[in-house]
């Protein structure tokens, strides 16, 4: 039982810095300005969201579907980046997990978040109503 405990223990102990881990990488790239690569990328008043994302990683498909749904939404202002296809955006934005979204608006990271993301939540970022 003792064993047990202190598996369970050393299980969460890991989950939990994995989850202090993603939160300070996102806070990294926070408030970064647009890296001299990204230039070319679209710009909007409002802002822009940017999905990074790789084709086998299992995360990434349903937030892939989740942009498509929401570029309808916001015309310009979501795109979808494929970090096999454009790594130097990626390097450039310093993105090393996928799936990551970034809000981008006044040419600097605003918000940043390291895995899935509810449609809620980026509906806010891009001010759109439910």
């Amino acid at each position: 039982m003792r064993d047990f405990l202190l598996f369970l223990l050393a299980l969460v102990a890991s989950l939990l810095f994995m989850r202090w881990r993603a939160r300070v990488a996102a806070r990294k790239l926070q408030t970064q300005t647009l890296p001299e690569a990204a230039r070319d990328l679209p710009q909007h008043p409002q802002g822009i969201l940017l999905l990074f994302h790789h084709p086998q990683c299992g995360p990434c498909k349903p937030m892939v579907r989740q942009f498509e749904a929401l570029s309808a939404s916001a015309p310009g202002r979501v795109q979808t980046i494929n970090v096999a296809e454009q790594p130097h955006l990626a390097r450039a934005f310093g993105i090393r997990v996928t799936p990551t979204t970034l809000f981008i608006q006044d040419n600097a990271v605003q918000a940043a978040f390291i895995g899935a993301v509810s449609v809620k939540k980026l509906r806010t970022l891009l001010a759109l109503t439910p």
